[in-house]
């Protein structure tokens, strides 16, 4: 079993990433710090690629979701909504999608 259940890889990678912004933190304490969860997303985000629209049969090489978000103008929509899903493909490239999903949440049959 590896690391809380990633690849040996990943870990690798992500103490890579996380390990100069926890020495810059150390070296000015005092500051506020980012908690783990904000950290987690500048790293995410720091290599964020750019977005690119769907387009019906484009192929998609997707080995590992890392986000998905959705947009819903409020809680309980009823329609079709932007989303976008950020994934990681074969060769270890992060790629990020814009599409239409339809938000069920609000819809109710009378």
């Amino acid at each position: 079993m590896t690391v809380f259940g990633m690849k040996p890889v990943k870990v690798i990678c992500a103490a890579a990433l996380l390990l100069p912004a926890s020495l810059s933190m150390a070296e000015n304490e005092g500051r506020p710090s980012a908690d783990s969860k904000e950290l987690e997303e500048m790293v995410i985000y720091s290599r964020a690629p750019e977005v690119r629209d769907y387009e019906y049969g484009m192929r998609l090489d997707i080995a590992d979701v890392v986000a998905m978000e959705y947009f819903p103008p409020e809680p309980d929509f009823c329609g079709v909504i932007p989303a976008q899903m950020t994934y990681e493909d074969s060769s270890g490239n992060l790629n990020t999608i814009r599409y239409l999903y339809p938000e069920t949440a609000g819809c109710h049959d009378n």
